[in-house]
């Protein structure tokens, strides 16, 4: 009695187990369904997903070619650029070119001739006054060497406003002509000054010279 009494289920744990069984059963049943189910659902997001992924690589390929049209004006504006940078490079060039050379009509000008001119006079007027004041007889030794030390240091002057001129004329900076004039107008004025105190410098000395060589000739003759 024991035994067969330990063999039977109460009548509840067989009813929970035949419910168990019927959703169980229910369950295997039903899954493939289910899972049939989910397969349109799931495709159905991946279409859109991927027609929203399509939809933004339209539009992004809109945007490149957008770029790309937008590149090739750019590239087109900066070549036209570039050709009139390297246009107005060699315009400058050609002017900065122009400026550093001094044009006929400043070296052929009369300023230089005269430079020139001036310069010549005044190497004339030295060895002329050389010879002559060391001719004088009536000049203390020291008034000679003063002499001959002014004519050399204005030698030395005029060939270095000579050089000057030259420089002026020839060099390659960037002058106007007009300021190159200027600037020979300036070293003429200079050498006009040279050469009139070179030969005010002579006279003074042939006027002292006479009036000695006069003074002496009048001590004699009283003494005779």
């Amino acid at each position: 009695m024991g035994t067969h009494g330990q063999g039977v289920c109460p009548p509840e744990f067989e009813k929970t187990r035949n419910i168990m069984k019927k959703i169980i059963l229910i369950k295997i049943i039903l899954f493939p369904i289910l899972v049939w189910g989910q397969i349109p659902v799931t495709d159905a997001a991946t279409n859109a997903s991927v027609g929203m992924v399509n939809s933004q690589l339209m539009n992004i390929n809109i945007q490149l070619k957008a770029m790309n049209k937008n590149l090739a004006r750019l590239i087109n504006l900066l070549e036209k650029n570039n050709n009139l940078t390297s246009k107005s490079k060699d315009i400058l060039k050609e002017e900065l070119d122009a400026k550093k050379s001094a044009p006929t009509y400043v070296t052929k000008s009369t300023d230089v001739e005269m430079t020139i001119s001036l310069k010549d006079k005044i190497l004339e007027a030295y060895r002329t006054s050389r010879n002559t004041v060391q001719n004088f007889e009536h000049l203390e030794r020291k008034e000679l060497q003063d002499f001959l030390l002014y004519s050399t240091d204005a030698i030395i002057d005029t060939k270095n406003l000579f050089k000057q001129c030259t420089q002026i004329v020839k060099t390659k900076s960037i002058i106007q002509p007009e300021e190159r004039l200027k600037e020979v107008n300036s070293i003429n004025t200079k050498l006009e000054t040279i050469l009139d105190e070179l030969i005010d410098y002579n006279n003074r000395l042939e006027q002292v010279n006479s009036y000695r060589a006069a003074r002496k000739t009048m001590i004699n003759l009283n003494k005779e």
